[in-house]
């Protein structure tokens, strides 16, 4: 091979090098971007689960407390690390289809935006289902959803306001959230029967929704913000047990 001939090789090597490291720099570049939008989504959720469990230890040391709204209201925790929006709702406040009386489930479901037919045909199909049973015939909310699943609508509006803690036959509209307020009569709290668990053991039952402000979660939730169920027991030892928690979703309902 001449000259001409070995440099035009050479040259050519040069740009095939050139080319292999430009596209390994690519992936490079692609991979780096990947790993880091990772490490900042893990970030933000162990900061959401820290930020959870802060606002969980406060609301039991303050709950119950008259300057914490307890109607569904958005109440604003601003927390070491950042802020929490809670939505507490005492559970004489909501409906609950173990024992809530089927002309007071009826009107609840229509303020809550039913039918007159809908909210009827619900109310009876629940007051059915639950029989002659005075408690827990619902143990979750799987079966009270699968009554709505031709209203599936309704149900979203629904889901927020219900309770399974408790075992009242009416709300107490003085701790409903606005939707609720004119449904049923007042009734005193000493009327609640707190699911067997003694006001000396525990001050009251809570539904409660919590939302972690965090501008990467909120961009990563295509309806904007994610929240967090959980069902509790204020304690008389100025804690907060968790009956149940669910994951972080979108809430279609509530005030």
């Amino acid at each position: 091979m001449n000259r001409r001939g070995e440099e035009g090789a050479v040259l050519l090597m040069v740009l095939v090098a050139l080319a292999l490291l430009a596209a390994l720099a690519g992936l490079v570049i692609r991979v780096s971007e990947s790993d880091l939008s990772t490490l900042s989504a893990e970030r933000a959720a162990f900061r959401r689960e820290v930020l959870m469990d802060s606002a969980l230890a406060s609301l039991g040391a303050r709950l119950p407390a008259s300057d914490l709204a307890e109607d569904g209201s958005d109440v604003i925790m601003d927390l070491p690390g950042g802020r929490v929006v809670a939505r507490i709702t005492a559970a004489p406040g909501l409906v609950n289809p173990n024992s809530t009386r089927e002309p007071v489930m009826a009107a609840a479901l229509a303020a809550l935006g039913g039918t007159p037919e809908q909210s009827e045909r619900l109310a009876l199909a629940i007051e059915n289902a639950r029989g002659a049973a005075n408690s827990m015939t619902f143990a979750n909310l799987a079966p009270v959803a699968k009554l709505f699943a031709k209203d599936g609508d309704l149900w979203a509006k629904v889901a927020p306001y219900i309770t399974l803690l408790g075992k009242a036959g009416t709300i107490d509209v003085t701790q409903a959230p606005v939707l609720l307020r004119g449904v049923a009569q007042p009734h005193s709290v000493a009327e609640v029967d707190f699911s067997g668990a003694s006001l000396g053991a525990g001050k009251g039952f809570y539904e409660i929704w919590l939302h972690v402000a965090d501008p990467v979660l909120d961009a990563s939730d295509p309806d904007g913000r994610l929240w967090t169920h959980v069902s509790a027991l204020a304690g008389a030892d100025h804690r907060l047990h968790i009956l149940t928690m669910g994951w972080p979703e979108p809430l279609k309902g509530g005030s």
